[in-house]
């Protein structure tokens, strides 16, 4: 008897000890994994203070932002606490895709009682490569989603989902991300130098004019000067990918199950972006039948008419996609205007689509767009080294005559074009300069007005 129970005692020591040392060689695999992202992860600022910031929330979060970079420029959650006296958060990330933000939502629902979402689709997110959630870029952009989220079940799916299995782990352990810099001294002091600082520390976000403020707003006071932007995506391309309706399609769904109320919208753009996609309408149709389909509002700010939102002005822009802090001050009060009406009382506010707001707008030159040639664009008469389009961005085009002087870096000024309706010219990868377009509406050709650009 005596002899069976020292078996017994035995063999769970045995036991005890092997658990012991499982135990204790997980936790010193983890501590190994938390030092090595210390000397070698360069983290994603941001994305860390923002999911530092979410999770710390003591209010219950009442309506959640979901996009990309386009949300938590644009909207500014302290003006939408003031006008809808809820908990308003931008939940938003660079690049933030549909599957990001399915499952953001699903956390922010996980922590909150959401009482309404808000789902921004930015055309860059959802189109082309990027609306391919299995490529490089999209697996990538989506670790800004999952580096941060706290451990759980619902993390587990989110990174087996985002991730192909060659990506898992990139995914799980983010320093090895950066095994090219292994033997680095450099990179690596940068690493611990930046990760002492009292901004990190203390979750603090500020390079130069910007600046993080509570709720995932980006705040601002840079201008976009250089009225010039390179076209994100082929015309062919301005259709939703299939992994982009599959998931706007779960999310609506999610939503309908738990019933929650969502709004679809985008936000608006210098006119040069939406006029550089030479196909902004096919994007608009794809959403307005998903939305038409379930019964739910999308509204696309980029067809407001001025008279409403007199947004289209570079000094309410930082750059030719994101509004600056003037810009959001408008354009969250107009939004909220418009999203707390029933849908059928906001029908003047817009253009019915992008084209007719071209073709019927005020006639404007907004500035440039760009972007690589094809061979078949190209000139048969030619000159294959140049095969950069340059194209005078306008609303009601065929109005509008064009005069186009160039000056080469290190070269004099020459007019490339006289007065024409000819609104497209082709330059060299390697030529830059200042290129001055000066134009006149033709019904009234003695008021001109110019802009200059660097290119």
């Amino acid at each position: 008897m005596i002899q069976h129970i020292l078996q017994i005692f035995s063999f769970n020591k045995k036991r005890c000890i092997t658990t012991f040392q499982v135990l204790l060689a997980g936790i010193l695999f983890l501590a190994g994994i938390k030092m090595l992202n210390h000397l070698y992860w360069q983290e994603e600022d941001w994305e860390r203070i923002l999911f530092h910031n979410f999770y710390e929330q003591k209010e219950n979060i009442d309506n959640i932002y979901l996009g990309s970079s386009h949300v938590f420029c644009a909207l500014d959650p302290e003006i939408l606490d003031q006008r809808n006296g809820k908990n308003n958060f931008n939940m938003a990330t660079s690049g933030q895709s549909l599957m990001g933000s399915y499952y953001l939502l699903r956390e922010a629902d996980r922590h909150n009682k959401i009482e309404k979402v808000y789902l921004e689709l930015y055309y860059t997110c959802s189109t082309g490569g990027q609306g391919d959630y299995r490529s490089k870029e999209s697996v990538q952009i989506s670790w800004r989603t999952t580096d941060y989220m706290k451990a759980s079940l619902l993390k587990l799916d989110a990174l087996l989902h985002m991730n192909p299995k060659e990506y898992y782990i990139d995914a799980l352990m983010p320093f090895v991300r950066y095994r090219e810099h292994l033997t680095e001294a450099a990179w690596i002091q940068d690493r611990i130098d930046h990760k002492r600082t009292g901004n990190y520390k203390n979750y603090i976000y500020v390079d130069g004019t910007i600046e993080y403020r509570d709720k995932g707003y980006y705040a601002t006071a840079r201008e976009f000067t250089n009225l010039l932007c390179a076209r994100e995506r082929n015309p062919k391309e301005m259709y939703l990918t299939k992994d982009a309706e599959d998931y706007l399609r779960k999310i609506i769904e999610y939503c309908r199950k738990k019933e929650i109320p969502i709004v679809l919208y985008s936000n608006p753009m210098y006119e040069i972006q939406p006029i550089s996609t030479e196909n902004y309408d096919n994007y608009v149709d794809g959403i307005r039948k998903i939305a038409a389909e379930y019964g739910i509002p999308y509204y696309d700010f980029n067809l407001a008419r001025e008279e409403y939102l007199p947004i289209q002005n570079p000094g309410y822009f930082m750059d030719a996609g994101h509004l600056n802090t003037k810009g959001a001050e408008i354009y969250t009060d107009f939004f909220h205007q418009v999203v707390s009406a029933p849908p059928e009382e906001n029908t003047e506010y817009f253009y019915q689509s992008y084209q007719e707001k071209l073709e019927t707008a005020e006639p404007k030159v907004y500035g440039l767009y760009s972007y690589i040639m094809n061979e078949e664009e190209q000139q048969p008469s030619g000159t294959p080294d140049k095969n950069i389009k340059m194209v005078i961005a306008a609303t009601q085009s065929d109005k509008i005559e064009c005069q186009i002087f160039l000056t080469p870096v290190d070269e004099e000024r020459y007019m490339l074009q006289d007065f024409s309706s000819d609104k497209e010219f082709s330059i060299s990868p390697q030529e830059h300069g200042t290129c001055e377009v000066i134009w006149r509406n033709a019904d009234d050709s003695l008021e001109i007005k110019n802009l200059e650009i660097q290119y």
